[in-house]
């Protein structure tokens, strides 16, 4: 994106977010429930036609279609992998809704952001925090007018290569327990060599106001306002880690089920470079988009900042290889290859030395 456009941007999010600030704050009129049955309609009709002519598959395990709770909304909650996941399981929902997204930037007079805008979007600057509690507001709002939503509660796309899962934000949860809404939760994943098979799961929902009956018979409103913030805490932790646990479990499960038919390969077969070209390729698919707003958008807590700190510590060590700190990083047949080519990088030096 040119400084041009990058600046015009800024500006369309900065009167973006007054404007939100302006319907929250004034209880003027939501945005984009005019005709939205008819524009999900016609929009889904489009993605699908779409994922047609590109030759897109998209397989559905266990339920398309659960049956919740009548009169009350739902938060379908997915997992975050790639920039397609949201088109994608936007097509298998077969319910309008609002969705909460974070790039306005990046989606700014781009195909992605004419697609935001045929549904009611929520944006949201991550770096603020006013605005990330006026979203919150939106979110409720909208759920209270009966329209459903569509979040993703990890924020961020998991390029994690050792975690199932991102930790969630608990917006979701909070917001399933003030308005009474239902929680649909979706994993997705993509196969083949051109990432042209899609897998997506779900199976029932989760309902929070099961596990606020277990603390109190006050509505979570009333909890909020009265009660200490550990106490109704304990209530959104217990069900964010429901959530969680549901979606891993919701993503393992699509794993296992096609372990066979996209195979299985051997930890030595992987080449060294796999995760870095798989990042890289991955970040590719979204314009502007950078693993530095990645790691600073995701749910961070002391654990995990202590963990990146120990990988940088790593890294540092890594542009500083020698053979007294190989052992780190190799296994021994590895180790012993590294460390001759490291004897011989030494004593080419040490050759060189001698000659001058």
């Amino acid at each position: 994106m040119d400084l041009k456009k990058f600046e015009e941007a800024k500006q369309a999010q900065e009167e973006y977010k007054q404007e939100k600030k302006r319907i929250i704050d004034e209880n003027l009129e939501l945005p984009g429930l005019v005709d939205v049955d008819k524009r999900y309609k016609y929009t889904t009709k489009l993605l699908k036609g779409i994922s047609f002519f590109e030759g897109v598959h998209i397989h559905m395990l266990n339920q398309e279609n659960v049956e919740t709770p009548k009169n009350r909304p739902i938060i379908f909650a997915n997992t975050h992998r790639f920039k397609p996941d949201f088109e994608k399981i936007s097509q298998k929902t077969n319910h309008p809704s609002f969705v909460v997204a974070s790039d306005f930037i990046n989606s700014y007079k781009t195909i992605s952001g004419w697609y935001f805008n045929t549904r009611p979007t929520i944006f949201v600057d991550p770096y603020s925090e006013e605005d990330k509690a006026y979203t919150y507001q939106m979110m409720v709002r909208y759920l209270k007018a009966g329209l459903d939503g569509m979040i993703f509660p990890e924020a961020v796309w998991n390029l994690e290569p050792e975690k199932l899962l991102l930790d969630t934000f608990y917006g979701t949860v909070r917001a399933a327990l003030e308005t009474n809404a239902v929680i649909v939760c979706t994993a997705i994943e993509r196969y083949g060599k051109k990432g042209r098979n899609y897998v997506i799961n779900r199976n029932g929902y989760f309902d929070p106001s099961e596990i606020l009956k277990k603390y109190t018979n006050l509505p979570f409103s009333i909890i909020q306002k009265n009660w200490m913030k550990e106490d109704w805490l304990a209530i959104v932790d217990e069900c964010n880690v429901i959530l969680r646990d549901t979606l891993a479990t919701l993503l393992m499960e699509i794993w296992i089920n096609h372990s066979e038919e996209y195979g299985l390969e051997k930890r030595a077969d992987i080449k060294e470079d796999y995760w870095e070209k798989y990042i890289e390729k991955t970040i590719k698919e979204w314009k502007g988009y950078k693993l530095q707003d990645n790691i600073e958008q995701r749910f961070q807590n002391k654990k995990e900042l202590e963990y990146y700190q120990v990988q940088q510590d790593f890294a540092n060590l890594r542009r500083k290889l020698h053979k007294d700190n190989l052992f780190l990083f190799a296994s021994e047949d590895r180790y012993q290859k590294y460390l001759i080519t490291i004897d011989e990088l030494e004593g080419k030096r040490l050759r060189k030395v001698m000659m001058k």
